[in-house]
């Protein structure tokens, strides 16, 4: 016997009885009730006449709450899962559905969504990631690492990785919002991320403890990087709620507040200070005898100037004047605004410089001071610079067993080379004469940080300066202070060799 599905239709409509609309309430759920009870012969709806959209359907089965058009029925969920309080959001969810439904987009993930137990808020925004007008925390993370790897400088950007959970082991601090939309993250979860770095910290502290057999202390740890974090994370969305692109209108970052606890001592003081004198000679006699001669280089000059890593690793070969009327080497330095800070370099620094130069003539394809020494793939040009991975490692050596910094109560890094300069110098700033003054503690920036204009690197420095007087004297008092610890070093080693 032929089949007509239309027939079929048809006969499927007349058997469903449509009661009519009306506004739902306790009393229409109750009807509900007792009609799944007393069991149906034909499938009955209900209409709410508050949304429309919105409707209730029973069948021999049982009864489900629709999204129900005169082109879509769509089962919401089950009659049982929601009740008279769901009501104001069952309209809001049916409100939505409509919305999306009338532009054109799927709701498949909006109705599964909030099906699942999520609010209609949060099922948005899922539905949003999946239609395109939204992005989950990873992908939004990552866009906002590849802004800061144009924008920022390279220390930085390597710094906001690790403190967005971008780097292994890291990634289980961020659960509450690992995969979850950008739109839907609350500032109770970036607080437990901040948390959760504290309680990993400080587990590791404790077990830290218990291994030196120490006696047991309250012990609270991460907490400068937990801050960290929370900085980051407030960059972060302010970045995100000004570009269009991330469909965020709030910042759940505006009221996040760094770590309510104090470091405890075990985790706090020690750890945390600058290298001592004796400490850098030990760095400068290992340096010494650093096998890679470019990452002794750069690893010096960071140490003799107070700059960043990065500072020394990139610089080109035009950013030094030699034979500059009163200074043997100056020292250009741009940023990203092309501001220049420009450092005369003592002899000790100048001459690193003056030997690199002539090493860097083994690699004329480089414009570096310190150029590439290998080529990451078969075919690379040999252009750049020294692979920043590579001077850290110079570095890490000598935490290793039988390394000079082997027992050190914290993990000696590129960053200690500055860190060391700024501690140490800013104190000495007021024996410093700037124009008739004494300087203050904080004026150690027109070394670090500090730049002075736009004036091009070529321009030669041949009239004395008094910005580059005192710039040159800082340094060269610093230079001393480096190889007294260099001899304080020695003499130490002696004596025990001979006790």
């Amino acid at each position: 016997m032929w089949f007509d599905p239309g027939d079929h239709f048809l006969r499927q409509e007349k058997e469903t009885h449509r009661m009519p609309s009306e506004i739902f309430s306790g009393y229409t759920l109750t009807k509900v009730k007792n009609q799944i009870k007393k069991g149906v012969a034909a499938a009955v709806v209900y209409r709410d006449q508050d949304t429309s959209g919105l409707a209730i359907k029973i069948t021999k089965t049982g009864a489900s709450w629709y999204y129900s058009t005169r082109d879509t029925n769509l089962q919401i969920a089950p009659f049982s899962h929601f009740g008279l309080d769901d009501l104001p959001m069952l309209r809001e969810l049916v409100v939505k559905i409509r919305k999306e439904a009338k532009k054109g987009n799927p709701i498949d993930t909006l109705v599964k969504s909030f099906a699942a137990g999520y609010s209609v808020q949060d099922a948005g925004h899922l539905h949003d990631v999946a239609t395109g007008t939204g992005v989950v925390w990873e992908v939004a993370r990552d866009l906002y690492l590849e802004w800061c790897g144009r924008n920022r400088n390279t220390d930085t950007a390597r710094g906001y990785r690790s403190a967005l959970g971008a780097t292994p082991g890291l990634q289980d601090d961020f659960a509450p919002i690992n995969g979850k939309p950008l739109a839907a993250i609350l500032t109770r979860d970036l607080a437990q991320i901040r948390d959760n770095i504290v309680t990993r910290c400080t587990e590791r502290a404790i077990e830290q403890q218990q291994v030196r057999g120490a006696a047991k202390k309250d012990v609270v740890a991460g907490i400068r990087q937990a801050d960290f974090t929370v900085s980051v994370l407030k960059a972060a969305f302010k970045y995100f709620v000004n570009k269009k692109n991330f469909n965020l209108d709030r910042n759940p970052a505006a009221d996040l507040s760094k770590c309510l606890e104090r470091p405890s001592e075990i985790a706090g003081k020690e750890k945390f200070r600058a290298l001592s004198q004796i400490e850098i000679g030990a760095l400068w006699e290992a340096l010494e005898s650093c096998p890679n001669e470019t990452v002794r280089g750069v690893l010096k000059l960071q140490l003799l100037t107070g700059q960043r890593r990065t500072t020394p690793t990139i610089a080109l070969q035009s950013a030094f004047q030699f034979d500059s009327g009163h200074y043997e080497c100056v020292w250009g330095l741009e940023d990203k605004s092309h501001h220049w800070r420009k450092l005369p370099l003592p002899p000790v620094a100048a001459g690193i410089v003056k030997h690199a130069l002539r090493m860097a003539t083994n690699n004329p394809d480089s414009a570096h001071l310190f150029p590439k020494q290998r080529a990451k793939k078969k075919g690379d040009d040999m252009a750049g610079h020294i692979n920043v991975r590579t001077v850290s490692d110079g570095i890490e050596e000598m935490r290793k067993p039988g390394g000079v910094f082997e027992l050190m109560p914290f993990n000696v890094s590129t960053h200690d080379l500055r860190k060391a300069f700024v501690s140490i110098v800013g104190p000495k700033m007021s024996q410093f004469i700037l124009r008739g003054r004494q300087m203050d503690a904080e004026e150690v920036t027109m070394i670090t940080h500090k730049n002075e204009g736009r004036e091009s690197v070529a321009q030669l420095v041949y009239d004395k300066n008094s910005y580059l007087d005192v710039k040159l004297d800082i340094l060269t008092w610093w230079q001393e202070h480096v190889l007294e610890g260099h001899r304080l070093y020695l003499a130490s080693r002696d004596m025990k060799k001979a006790a």
